[in-house]
């Protein structure tokens, strides 16, 4: 491990209240001595007033704070230094301490030596940059629970009952005089059946936790004029799209994304669906189907004033047939004429449409339910972040999945009374794949990758 002293801006370079260096590292004290003059002395976990220093002329008024290895974020010796916000001095400062013996981390190195210290493992550092890069409460709650060890615990757990196992058949290999009753076929299989139905309730989460991370890709479709575009901007709040009278006025597709609480929607309004000869708008409406294939939620807009066309009724049974969550929102219902609307939704009725909204995009009416809605048809409107554990990290799921393989063809392999020296070889391969998501089984390259994604300064 190196020992090299680091130090970086920990906070964002802007105009603000505060900034903070960080100094990690064996000398970080030797630093903070020749450029801090204070009244009192440096203690660990305390605060201390006094001032940055070059050649008799002060810098700034700052405070510093001392942490003493190894009860430190990175395990070692951690100085910081709290000085007035603003590019110039904060800037000169981290100069002054790199001139003084420390050098420029480099991205996520701070993270970094506290996984390499044992601080954290692996998962828990990935949170690390998921919680900074956060975009909604959501995605902020699902990550501070990983960086609380909450996913850590859980695979660890697993992993320790498949190393428990491992012992034992060693010990049957190595010493067959000794008889263990845990390792009979029963009791591996119940072991490894535990682990397999635990690791695929983890990785059953993923998709709800790639909503949350990604963000819901939603298409506005429908005909022209029936306010897909006036949608778009009273979900955004604001004039994204053009909005006219004109039909066919969307010529390609407008995208935006919002944030509607607990997750991120990513909103494409598309032109208006029908026969045309226009060959420009034709292009559009060819782009509009074939936004499908990328697509996790339709919205798809119909007027309360006219009546279902054959185009929409072939829209909606492909939409099904392609299996796409799908809310149908009726608008204009400010201009309810109640026998075509109601004449709609037997015609919806009779195609199977459940989700049915009714709204008006120019009285405001019902846009917050239909937010509400997709995220109850996500799974993303009151998660139990206490008891309910979501991944959403690609890398975590692909990693558990290779363990459930493992597991399952060693469950197969139990069942056919294989050698037991060769039923272990699944076994390990499994506690592996757990292992690279902890960082006990896991290259160089592969924790260089990770924490490369890393600001400088975390």
């Amino acid at each position: 491990m190196s020992t090299n002293t680091i130090a970086a801006i920990g906070t964002a370079l802007s105009n603000s209240g505060i900034s903070i260096i960080r100094i990690s590292g064996d000398k970080s004290l030797d630093v903070i001595s020749r450029i801090f003059k204070s009244k009192s002395q440096l203690e660990p976990n305390k605060i201390i007033y006094g001032k940055i220093v070059e050649n008799d002329i002060v810098i700034d008024d700052v405070l510093v704070s001392y942490f003493k290895a190894p009860r430190s974020f990175t395990g070692e010796d951690i100085c910081e230094i709290n000085c007035h916000g603003g590019n110039e001095v904060t800037r000169e400062i981290l100069e002054l301490v790199l001139k003084n013996g420390a050098r420029l981390a480099e991205a996520g190195e701070f993270s970094k030596r506290a996984f390499l210290n044992g601080k954290m493992d692996l998962s828990q550092a990935e949170a690390v940059i998921n919680l900074i890069n956060a975009k909604t409460r959501t995605e902020a709650r699902i990550a501070s629970n990983q960086l609380g060890g909450k996913f850590s615990s859980e695979i660890s757990d697993i992993r320790g009952k498949l190393l428990d196992l491992m012992a034992k058949i060693e010990v049957c290999i190595d010493y067959p005089e000794y008889y263990y009753e845990e390792v009979t076929v029963d009791s591996m299989l119940k072991t490894v059946d535990d682990s397999i139905e635990k690791l695929q309730k983890i990785v059953n989460s993923y998709e709800q936790g790639k909503y949350i991370n990604d963000g819901i890709n939603v298409a506005i479709l429908g005909k022209p004029n029936v306010g897909k575009s006036s949608l778009l901007n009273s979900l955004v709040k604001y004039d994204k799209a053009i909005v006219t009278d004109i039909p066919g006025t969307t010529r390609d597709i407008v995208e935006d994304r919002i944030n509607i609480g607990d997750v991120i929607l990513n909103i494409s309004d598309t032109a208006g669906i029908r026969d045309t000869d226009d060959v420009i708008e034709k292009i559009g409406v060819e782009k509009s189907i074939k936004i499908l294939d990328n697509t996790d939620l339709v919205l798809y807009v119909l007027s309360a004033d006219s009546l279902l066309e054959d185009y929409d009724k072939k829209m909606l049974r492909k939409i099904q047939n392609k299996g796409i969550k799908m809310i149908v929102a009726i608008n204009k219902v400010d201009k309810i004429k109640k026998k075509i609307f109601d004449t709609v939704l037997n015609e919806l009725e009779q195609i199977n449409i459940e989700n049915i909204i009714q709204i008006s995009v120019l009285e405001n009416y019902n846009i917050e339910k239909l937010k509400e809605t997709i995220s109850k048809l996500f799974n993303t409107y009151d998660l139990d972040f206490e008891h309910e554990l979501i991944i959403t990290n690609t890398r975590h799921k692909d990693l558990l999945n290779k363990a459930i393989e493992n597991l399952d063809v060693c469950k197969n392999e139990i069942i056919n009374n294989t050698p037991i020296d060769l039923i272990q070889v699944y076994i390990i391969n499994g506690m592996r794949s757990i292992g690279e998501i902890l960082g006990t089984d896991v290259s160089e390259d592969v924790i260089n990758k990770i924490f490369e994604k890393f600001c400088v300064g975390k």
